[in-house]
């Protein structure tokens, strides 16, 4: 797949590697690169030997957020800003789709956090299932440094359920910079790994999923993801129930409870 500011790469059968790869802009996302990631993300969807998926940033930066300058956003202006109704449609939604695509991709994602992800860029990492991050990594909801909302793309949903609430109402409603060490203490990331050893580090983690069966990594996220809003603990149990029994009839189930058995009698 070649696009013009994204890499997509497969290092290995079955993870899929995503490079933002804006270094110069630090790797912001402007409207052509929401499109690629768009036509992407919809390519992954179907792919079921494509397992797990890795996203990072070119050059000292994960994302920097929303691309200011956008050339095609500065052309179109005095349209896509004449009314809420408008922007709504044409710059806002189309943003947050991308949020929902990653939620709904059946592949689980690591963010391996190689520098800044400040706006968008925090928000594409807290989507993610997994983050890594070195000790260059920052976080900041900037947004409503520059007079938005503090709640954008998902960081009102995400960052409460990661760090709790006082800490994300904090965070979001001062928009500061949160410093990687910080960002590990309070469960912002999954784990913090040193600079040289950040994509080994998201190989090493993308393995061992890809050594469990398909089926019982994809129905993890889909539980990860349902049971975040589960009505009840009965409502909970009754998704994972029926997970559990699907997976208890497919071949490699079988398989390794017989290699488990097998292992006991030496």
């Amino acid at each position: 797949m070649k696009f013009n500011t994204l890499r997509f790469e497969e290092p290995e059968a079955g993870i899929g590697l995503i490079t933002l790869n804006r270094p110069d802009r630090l790797n912001a996302l402007n409207l052509d690169m929401v499109d690629e990631l768009h036509t992407l993300f919809d390519q992954l969807r179907d792919r079921e030997k494509m397992r797990v998926l890795i996203i990072t940033g070119e050059g000292r930066g994960f994302c920097s957020g929303a691309d200011i300058k956008d050339s095609r956003v500065r052309r179109e202006a005095s349209t896509l800003f004449s009314n809420a109704a408008t922007h709504l449609v044409a710059i806002q939604k189309r943003y947050s789709e991308r949020i929902l695509e990653m939620r709904r991709l059946p592949q689980p994602i690591i963010a391996a956090v190689n520098g800044p992800a400040a706006g968008a860029g925090m928000c594409i990492a807290l989507a993610s299932d997994v983050i890594l991050a070195t000790p260059r990594a920052t976080f900041i909801a900037s947004f409503i440094n520059i007079g938005l909302s503090g709640g954008e793309l998902g960081t009102s949903y995400f960052l409460p359920r990661a760090v709790g609430r006082a800490r994300a109402a904090e965070i979001l409603l001062t928009g500061r910079t949160v410093e990687a060490k910080e960002a590990g203490r309070i469960g912002l990331v999954s784990r913090l790994v040193e600079e040289d050893e950040l994509r080994d580090a998201a190989m090493e983690t993308a393995r061992t999923m890809l050594n469990k069966s398909p089926m019982g990594l994809r129905l993890t996220k889909e539980a990860l993801n349902q049971n975040l809003d589960a009505p009840s603990l009965e409502a909970a149990i009754e998704l994972e129930n029926r997970n559990q029994s699907m997976c208890c009839c497919t071949p490699e189930f079988m398989e390794a409870v017989v290699s488990f058995s097998d292992r006991g009698k030496k």
